[in-house]
């Protein structure tokens, strides 16, 4: 905790605003996959985001023992309020037997369990391992049990959530949505300069972005055939710059949404890393298949039909056109996306959802 958070603690502390306090859970410190929704949710209660609620500790805990059950239970004794497990598959950990205080488990997709393809037109999306190895397999059979015995579901999406209930009809379930650094994003408090890109910051050209590689959720291939349908005299003043999987440079991707015209992202989202929502918090204008998680929380204007390509053309058109009257100047910040990246995707409203969530559980 930084001295700012501790400053607010002891304030808040002074006012005589009383907290609960929350025990984080964790078998795996691995910062990556549904491992990344950990330090997010460190980072909000430590930094006072999550109003009513405190972190008391992390535990570091081994699924390949039931040891822990009953250290968990003695954290009754220390005034812990709830025992949140940040990670879905480290849902084993539940406890088999009531420990005095409820658990809360993050949840964020249940693909794996409901395996499926999304048609989007040009490629199947694959979403969940049909054939997992007997040990996956042993490990999602654990989780799947642990979450029916938790007192409480927090679910990244509107289609997780309803599956959570179908799937674990006793268990409560509720809707906290993921969010995006909003600080570190943001074109007003952390603007970079367009001279960090090089080449492909070149003024002289419209700056377009697209995010993926290999990877059929992310539709790379589409976004080919689209630039390729623009007409030759259109094609030939823009530049269209793709972020690749692997080793990534990050403030080079803030800085590439913060000065490009649009970023193009005809895929799906079901990852914690959203390029949409990330561009929306750097101000840059999204065009964005709706597709998964796209359609529930994107503004209409961002969304466009993923199968049909020539939509797209015409949108990249009208950018162009608009890029053309300002005179190929650089764009504006757009405050409206901005807006709602920070409104409904941001630390703060997810801090707020958490602290709501919590409350659910304590009732």
């Amino acid at each position: 905790m930084d001295f700012a958070s501790i400053l607010i603690l002891a304030l808040m502390l002074a006012l005589g605003i009383v907290f609960r306090r929350v025990v984080l859970a964790r078998a795996s410190k691995d910062d990556s996959g549904y491992g990344a929704n950990h330090s997010v949710i460190e980072s909000l209660l430590d930094k006072a985001k999550v109003p009513g609620w405190t972190r008391a500790k992390t535990l570091d805990l081994d699924l390949k023992s039931r040891s822990h059950e009953k250290g968990l239970s003695s954290l009754k004794e220390t005034g812990v309020d709830l025992l949140h497990i940040t990670n879905q598959m480290d849902a084993g950990m539940v406890p088999a037997k009531k420990i005095g205080f409820p658990v809360a488990v993050s949840v964020h997709d249940l693909y794996d369990y409901r395996p499926r393809s999304i048609e989007a037109g040009d490629v199947p999306v694959p979403l969940g391992d049909r054939f997992p190895s007997p040990a996956k397999a042993r490990l999602l059979s654990s989780c799947k049990e642990g979450m029916s015995r938790a007192d409480l579901l927090l679910c990244a999406s509107e289609r997780t959530l309803l599956e959570a209930r179908d799937l674990f009809p006793t268990t409560k379930c509720t809707l906290v949505r993921d969010s995006v650094d909003d600080e570190f994003w943001d074109p007003n408090m952390n603007p970079r300069k367009r001279e960090v890109l090089g080449d492909s910051g070149d003024e002289g050209r419209c700056l377009l972005v697209s995010v993926g590689e290999k990877d059929p959720r992310w539709r790379s291939q589409f976004v080919s055939e689209v630039i390729s349908m623009v007409p030759e005299e259109v094609r030939s003043e823009i530049l269209l710059y793709r972020i690749g999987a692997g080793r990534i440079d990050w403030e080079k991707v803030a800085a590439y949404f913060q000065h490009a015209e649009a970023v193009l992202y005809p895929g799906v989202s079901v990852g914690f890393s959203s390029p949409p929502m990330e561009a929306m918090a750097s101000g840059c204008p999204v065009l964005a298949s709706d597709l998964p998680v796209h359609d529930e929380v994107l503004p209409p204007r961002c969304l466009l039909p993923a199968k049909d390509p020539d939509q797209w053309v015409s949108a990249i058109l009208e950018i162009h056109a608009e890029w053309s009257r300002a005179g190929g100047v650089p764009r504006h910040i757009d405050e409206e996306v901005l807006s709602i990246a920070k409104s409904s995707f941001g630390r703060v409203a997810h801090g707020e959802a958490l602290s709501r969530a919590y409350s659910i559980v304590m009732e």
